[in-house]
Formats: C-alpha cells, structure tokens, sequence
C-alpha cells in the first residue's frame, strides 16, 4: 500500500510539472543566452580592458584627451560587453545615478560588477559590467617622457568643459576674463616605494582644480625643460589669441604659480631652501650653525629685481635659467609664497616643536606640555562644524595636518598657551597671529589700511626669534616671513587666495584614484574620464556656513560689528541675542588691542543682550566662540570663504 501511495504521489507531481515545461524551457532557454552574453563579456573585458596591467606600448594612441569639448561620446568608450542598447535605454535615471554614485564614491570595479548582478538578477536592465555603466575608455595614449610616464590633457579643453558647466554662472557675471592659477607639486602614491606624481593642476577662482598634465615616476621630473614644454606652450598660445566659447572671447591672464619651496625651486631653477643664498625675494646670505639660518640685523636686505633673475645675475641663487623665464612669467611676482607650507606646516610647526622639545630657554616642562595637551582637548568638540578637525593633544604634534597649525595659530594658540608660557614667548606668538590674521582679511579696504601693520609685524617677529627660541630657529621658512606682505599687495588679494589648500584637497583625490602599482596614469585618466561622463563633477561657488542653536555654531558678526547668538530659526529669520561692542572686553592689547581684529571677551552671556528678529542678510560672517574664564572668547572666522 505504501508503494502505490508514493507511485500515485510521483505521477500527480509529473503531471503538475508538465504543464509547466514549457515556461521554465523559455526561462532557462533566456538565461542560457544571459550566461552567454556575459561570460563573453567577461572574456572580452579580460582581454582588452586593463586599468594596471596594460603596457604603455599597446595603448591607443588615438584617444582624446579627458576633457573634451565635444558633445559626442567617444569612440573608444562605447562597449562590447552589452550590445542590447535597449536595455540601458529602458532606466536611463537608474544607470545615470549608478554612474554618478560609483563616480563619486570611487568604487571597485569588482564591487560595482556584483552590484550590477545583482540588479539583474532583480529584473532591472542594466549593464552587466562596470566599464559599461562608467563608459569608461579602452586606452590611454601616455608616453615616456622626463624619466617617467607622462600625458598632457591640455588648459584649454579643460576650461572650454568648466565654461560649458558653469554657463549660467559666466552669462551673470559677465566675465570676460579668466584669471587661472596653477599648482604643481608632487605626492607619493604608496609607502612602499618611491614612485610619486606630479601633475599640473589649474584652477579659477572659486573653481574646483582640473587637471592639465600628469606626470608619473619614480622621482621628480628629470628635465623641467621638457617636464614644462607642452604646459608652456599652450599657456603662451591662450595668453596671445585668448578663448572663444559659444561665440564669446575671453581674455587669459596668468594670475599665480602656487608651489611650495621645492616646487618653486625646481620649476624656477634656483638652489633649494637649504642653501645659502636660497630666499627667493632678497639677496641675503645664510649662515651656518648646525643648519642654514638667515638672521637680519636693522637694515633689511636688498630685493632681488626682475631683470636680474631673467638676466641670469644671480649666479649664487640660479642654477640655470628657467624655461618660464623664456614663456614671459616672472619668476618673481607670479610666484607668491604659500602659506599654507610657510606659515603653517613650516612656522607654527616649527613654534610647537621647539616648545616641545627644543632648546631650554623656550622649551617647557613635561607637566606644562601635559597641561597645554589638556587646555586643547578640552577645546575639542567646540570648533564649529566648518572645521574638519577638531583639537589634538601635542603628544600628536608628529601626525598635524596643516589645516590643523592653522587652526593653533588663528583660534585656540592664544587661549591655551595664556598665563603657561612666558609673557616674552606670548607676546612674540601674539604678533605673528595678529599679522597673519590681517593678510588673511577679506575686505580689501580694511586689509590695505593695515598690511604695513602686518609687514612690521612680521618683521619684529623674524628679528626676534633668536631671542625666544634661540639662534638656530630662524630658517628659510621663517625668514621668508617678511616678504609675505610684499605678494598681498603686489595681488591686492587675501592670502586665503593665494594658498595651496584646495590644490592640496584635489591631489589627494587624485592619489586615491590609484588602486594598482602599474601604470597609475591610466587609472587616473580613466577616472576622471568616468566623472565627466556621470556629469557629478563638482565645482562649488561658496562653502556652505552651518547655523544652528547650538553655541558653536550659533554665533555671527553682524554688519552693525555687533555680535549675535541665534536661539530660534523662524522661516528665513533668526530670533537672536545681540550683545554691543561696548559689553565686550579686549582679549589682549599687545602688540594691539584685539579690538581691531574683532577679537573680543563675552563675561557674562546671559545679561546685557538684546533680543532682536534678524534676517538673513544682517550677517556678516560667523565667529568661532571658545570657553574660557567663566565666559567665551570670540573670534572671527578668517581660514575660508567665512561670509555669510
């Protein structure tokens, strides 16, 4: 009985299972087709596409730069791993926001592959493979050149693509000029090795960096001649003729070459930083005391002239002459000196380090060390969200970010080391904040009335070093002090315009860009060929100020100078207690009253105020607002676009 039981079962479900063979033949007939399709693809992608394992000899040297003006998509992307052009025709906003986000994001290839299997699998018609989605091009025609790999994208293609996205920001403005900077430095791509990259990276004004050149070896360029021809060339050519986009011309001007010191020194062809004769502005001789130091007594010393330099008279400061000199830049004026790398990661690096463990006369007690450690983390968790990094304790001084020195010397330098260091000490530290506070001043009209101000600071601070931190501070960085004022009037610009922090926030974009060792100028090419395509490449007008209620984002300076604390949005209005200069006490009156800079004492924050409905235009820029001595320190933003 049991036996015919299950017979009788097996033939129920044979036929149940009939009637549907003819659907599930069509199913797996399909997805028999799928496999096909994708193991060719796979096959075929093996083949032909090769981010790091592609030689520079097989390379398609018919590829069009990365920053193209045409409309047309390239020939060299357009895939054969997904004929059926229908199937991304049927979700074009699916693949266009899968393109941007795995664009952005940098995703691997192999984890946006699984991803698009997945949606397959789901019954969404998208490609099956990641260079399909990206469009991402089958070569890229780089060359041997300067001991290394190299491939020119060119200045022109990649401003004729920021005219074309930011149209409606030019046909408003009415720009008829562009005024570029350009960076060239060099970063290195893995800690194993001494491979490194150098690209050319240009930049208007308010504008994300792109990339003009880019050069890949395992050391700097060897020839700066042939490193720069193309580069010059071509900036010559626009120099002359200008740039015509949607039948209007404009104007190109060379505003500045931003570079740190040995960036300047290789492109410029003059004696590193470490030499005696090194200073780029005057004709000063270092001498030597375990280091080169440059110590000026009452007269400074003679500048250097442009006729000079393109003379080749300085035969104690040149090497040979640059190929910039024949392209008409001045290799003196078109190339300020950036204080990102002076100033920050040279000069108050420079300050903390000798305080931590330099010379006895400025060096402090490991209990003072502990106790200024404590007053900075005690800060952390009050900056306002503008800021990427909050304080850290000295015993991290090693791992500081430049942004994070800039930080010390603007803010939280002089509340923490108040009343612990010596008033000599103190008072010195003051007078380098104060002037770098002036040159970093966004309003023309109150910078110029106070930039000799800042000049005679910077001065008193470089003469008096030796006598606070002893006779070997005072270095190449250090001594360049007291041309910085020269490059603020000379560009009639803030310093936060003539500073490498956005080159230095796109460079390491691009150094992520490389996941392989071999052949990292494809890959980058590659990826930035891949933004342009998913059309997510970004390029911000201003920096987004956030307000909110809480105290380290909810205090403004108002056009009226007085300062406002926002307690409550309403619409586009803030309800908000302002308080009045006169309530307000100085910080510090050496070497000037902080009142000058905005720099005021709040005692008591609960009295003296006014409550007032303000719009959004009564701001003028927002306040970092500190604890300290039962009340709150007060202290303009100045570090970036800080407007409101």
């Amino acid at each position: 009985m049991s036996y015919l039981k299950n017979w009788r079962k097996y033939h129920a479900e044979a036929d149940l299972l009939a009637h549907s063979s003819e659907s599930e033949n069509n199913e797996q007939n399909q997805n028999a087709v799928d496999r096909s399709r994708t193991d060719r693809n796979n096959s075929a992608s093996d083949k032909h596409f090769c981010d790091g394992n592609e030689s520079s000899d097989s390379l398609d040297h018919s590829f069009v730069p990365v920053y193209t003006t045409s409309n047309e998509e390239l020939s060299s992307t357009e895939s054969e791993y997904d004929t059926d052009e229908s199937e991304r025709e049927d979700v074009p906003d699916l693949v266009q926001d899968l393109s941007e986000w795995a664009s952005k994001n940098n995703c691997t290839r192999s984890g946006l592959n699984d991803l698009l299997s997945i949606l397959r699998k789901q019954g969404l018609r998208v490609p099956c493979d990641a260079r399909t989605l990206l469009k991402t091009p089958r070569s890229i025609a780089s060359i041997q050149k300067c001991g290394g790999d190299y491939l020119y994208l060119g200045i022109g293609s990649g401003l004729l693509k920021v005219l074309a996205t930011q149209q409606e920001y030019f046909e408003k403005s009415k720009c008829r000029k562009l005024a570029l900077t350009f960076n060239i430095d060099g970063v290195p791509l893995f800690k194993s090795s001494g491979v490194q990259m150098w690209p050319i990276l240009c930049s208007i004004k308010n504008f994300e960096p792109f990339v003009v050149a880019l050069f890949c070896g395992n050391s700097k360029p060897s020839t700066v001649n042939e490193y720069l021809d193309d580069f010059l060339h071509e900036l010559c050519a626009l120099i002359q003729n200008g740039l015509r986009f949607n039948e209007t011309d404009f104007d190109i001007v060379l505003e500045a070459m931003i570079c740190d010191a040995p960036a300047r020194a290789f492109l410029k062809c003059i004696k590193g930083h470490n030499a005696y004769y090194s200073c780029e502005r005057c004709v000063i001789k270092g001498t030597w005391k375990g280091r080169v130091v440059f110590n000026i007594g009452d007269d400074l010393p003679p500048l250097r002239s442009e006729a000079c330099f393109n003379n080749f008279e300085y035969n104690d400061h040149q090497v040979k002459l640059s190929p910039s000199v024949h392209a008409g830049i001045s290799c003196i004026k078109n190339f300020p000196l950036d204080y990102m790398h002076l100033v920050c990661l040279g000069v108050v690096k420079r300050i903390l380090q000798f305080i931590k463990q330099g010379p006895r006369e400025c060096r402090l007690s490991h209990q003072q060390i502990q106790v200024l450690s404590d007053r900075l983390m005690s800060l952390s968790g009050k900056m306002p969200r503008e800021f990427a990094r909050q304080p850290r304790s000295l015993y991290y001084l090693d791992r500081w970010k430049a942004t994070e020195f800039r930080q010390f010397l603007l803010y939280t330098g002089p509340i923490v080391l108040r009343s612990l260091v010596s008033n000599q000490l103190y008072d010195h530290f003051l007078s380098l904040t104060v002037a770098v506070s002036i040159l970093l001043e966004s309003k023309d009209e109150r910078r110029n009335s106070l930039v000799e101000y800042a000049r005679e600071l910077l001065v008193y601070f470089v003469r008096n070093c030796h006598l606070v931190y002893g006779e070997t501070f005072v270095s190449y960085n250090v001594h360049s002090l007291i041309h910085l004022a020269d490059d603020i009037m000379n560009y009639n610009k803030s310093m936060n315009d003539l500073c490498a922090f956005p080159f230095e926030n796109h460079l390491q974009k691009l150094k992520k860009k490389v996941k392989k060792a071999q052949n990292p100028i494809p890959q980058v090419a590659k990826r930035l060929h891949e933004l342009e395509k998913a059309k997510c490449r970004q390029i911000p007008q201003k920096i987004h100020i956030y307000v909110s209620t809480r105290k380290k984002d909810s205090c403004f300076l108002l056009k009226n100078n007085k300062f406002a604390f926002i307690k409550e949005k309403r619409n586009d209005k803030f309800v908000c207690d302002v308080f009045g200069r006169h309530y307000l006490e100085s910080f510090f009156s050496k070497p000037c009253d902080s009142k000058i800079l905005d720099i005021l004492l709040l005692k008591d924050i609960r009295r003296r105020s006014q409550r007032i409905l303000l719009d959004r235009n009564d701001f003028q820029r927002k306040v970092v607002c500190l604890p300290f001595d039962r009340g709150y320190l007060l202290i303009p933003m100045l570090h970036s676009m800080e407007r409101f």
